[in-house]
Order: C-alpha cells, then structure tokens, then sequence
C-alpha cells in the first residue's frame, strides 16, 4: 500500500503574515488561519488591538496589507477587502474614521472607505 502524504501549502498571504506578525497568531487554533480568509480575519483582529491599544507599530500592519494587495491576485484583493476591511470596518465610527485612515497607506484609503459604505 502506498502512503499518501498531503502536504498544505501555505499561500502568499499566509505566509507573509505569518513570517511579520507572529505574535498575532501565537494563540489561535490553526483551523481557524487554515485559510486565507481565516488568517485575515485573525489579522485584523490583532491590528483592531493594536489600534485599540494605540501601540507604536500600529501603521505597521497595513504596509504589509497594501503591499499583499497591490500585487495580489483579484483572490487576494477580494479576500484582503471582503475579510480584513470588513472585519475593521464592523467596528467603525465617525470620530475615529480620520484617525483610522491616517494609520494607513494612501492607496488603502479608498478601498477601506469603498468597504465602509458597502456594508
């Protein structure tokens, strides 16, 4: 009999998360960043505290998001807008709109108010 052997590739985005933010994964049950969408979810939970928390390296989760998407796929695009953005936007207010949108890239900007006014 042969054994099969699976191995799970990670994806771009797994990877890259995984390698800058380690620290936002410690703790989560790895059937919960099994995906794409997953990991991005826990991502922006883990940037929603550091916002929270007002660390100094709060800016640093979304230079890794804009570079994830402006040379992702439209899968990456989709899942970075329809997970992560959404996830952030949930707990959105007009008094930290301005704020929030400073901490993040130009080319950000747009797209997460795109996601804000979607939902």
């Amino acid at each position: 009999m042969f054994d099969l052997i699976i191995t799970i590739m990670e994806t771009r985005i797994q990877k890259t998360l995984c390698h800058w933010f380690p620290e936002a994964f410690r703790e989560t049950e790895k059937s919960l960043i099994s995906s794409d969408y997953g990991i991005l979810h826990q991502f922006a939970k883990f940037t929603r505290r550091l916002i929270d928390e007002h660390t100094e390296n709060q800016k640093e989760p979304f230079k890794i998001i804009f570079l994830l998407y402006s040379n992702g796929s439209k899968y990456e695009r989709n899942a970075i807008e329809n997970e992560f953005f959404n996830v952030l936007a949930s707990e959105e207010h007009s008094l930290t709109l301005k704020a929030h949108l400073e901490l993040m890239p130009e080319g950000l900007r747009s797209i997460y108010v795109k996601t804000i006014i979607e939902n």
